[in-house]
């Protein structure tokens, strides 16, 4: 059994991502609302938001997110308020979808998403040689030569 866990890369892109979508909130309530005690209780709640979802929630699933892979089947296991467990046999994949970004061995952005009957197993913040070594296991996509090149 191989277990394999989100790539940290992600958590550092998402905190970068929360600050710009912030700091552009606060600007757009900056220059469209007129009073000045509505922007500020605006910014101590946009503020508050954003660092617990950066310092407290993010960390939280990213330490709780664990897959594992035998075989025959693929295991998720994820969650920080309520614990979801998955698991899929190989032979009831009906088709693959891998998501992959730009810059994505930096960013951590590696997604799978594994379509069987009735519904879905989404393995998500994969390292991108992860992605590769499930993909691999699953025998769901080949190119070039087996291998799977995003």
């Amino acid at each position: 059994m191989k277990h394999y866990y989100p790539d940290r890369h992600c958590l550092s892109t998402l905190r970068i991502m929360i600050t710009a979508l912030s700091v552009i909130i606060l600007a757009a309530a900056k220059y469209f609302i007129p009073i000045d005690k509505i922007v500020f209780i605006t910014t101590l709640v946009v503020v508050f938001i954003a660092s617990f979802e950066m310092f407290v929630h993010l960390p939280m699933y990213f330490t709780s997110i664990s897959y594992s892979a035998t075989d025959t089947e693929i295991m998720k296991s994820s969650g920080v308020f309520f614990k979801v467990h998955q698991s899929v046999r190989y032979s009831s994949i009906q088709y693959t979808t891998i998501v992959s970004s730009p810059f994505s061995q930096y960013t951590g952005f590696n997604f799978i998403i594994f379509f069987v009957y009735g519904g879905q197993l989404r393995l998500l913040f994969l390292k991108q040689s992860d992605a590769k070594e499930i993909i691999k296991l699953s025998g769901g996509i080949s190119v070039k030569g087996g291998d799977y090149v995003p």
